[in-house]
């Protein structure tokens, strides 16, 4: 009897345990789908040629789009026509400031160069501005990121090159309690690749 009992137990046990297994597995597969989904909300743009004159509105709309912060990546190099000699650029980047004391710019130059924007801007609370130590990547991608990843320029040029091949990843329609992961999943190696050279790096003199 007492056997047969045990047999019993053990029966009920193992088909219980069956079923909560299939349920948490269920419920983990909606649960990596649902996060998986997230992705679909970012919005990418096809890649196109950008001048002198489009650059500059690109930074100027992501400056306006910006609540927080705003990192770049770039050669910083004293050409023609360069964004960062643009008196446009630097008032913007002046309003933002005033109007924003929390705001923060962190940029990371692979050249040392004398610019308009560094003229104006380096002594600003506010802004961090370094000239890269180390190596470049080799992809020759260049980028403006803001707000953590809320969205990003993204750009492949060589040095002193007036034309750059560029698209804008777009993550502000990912709800607000996944944005920061998507952006990690989209955007995360320029993050990292920032975060890791900026702390490598010599502030500028």
């Amino acid at each position: 009897m007492c056997s047969v009992d045990s047999g019993g137990h053990l029966l009920v046990f193992f088909s219980w345990a069956t079923v909560a297994w299939a349920v948490a597995a269920t419920i983990m597969i909606f649960w990596m789908l649902h996060r998986s989904f997230q992705i679909q909300y970012v919005q990418t743009t096809p890649p196109a040629i950008d001048d002198d004159e489009s650059a500059v509105r690109s930074l100027l709309s992501m400056l306006h789009g910006a609540q927080g912060s705003l990192i770049i990546f770039d050669d910083g190099d004293d050409i023609d026509g360069s964004l960062y000699n643009d008196r446009r650029v630097v008032d913007a980047v002046q309003d933002k400031l005033r109007a924003n004391p929390e705001f923060e710019l962190r940029c990371l130059f692979n050249c040392d160069e004398d610019l308009l924007f560094r003229k104006e801007l380096e002594s600003e609370r506010q802004v961090s501005i370094r000239i890269r130590s180390g190596s470049a990547p080799t992809d020759g991608i260049h980028y403006k990121i803001i707000d953590g990843g809320a969205k990003a320029y993204l750009s492949r040029h060589t040095l002193r090159s007036g034309e750059r091949r560029f698209r804008i990843v777009d993550c502000t329609r990912v709800p607000r309690r996944h944005r920061g992961r998507v952006a990690d999943i989209v955007l995360g190696r320029y993050k990292e690749d920032f975060e890791h050279a900026f702390e490598a790096s010599s502030p500028v003199i």
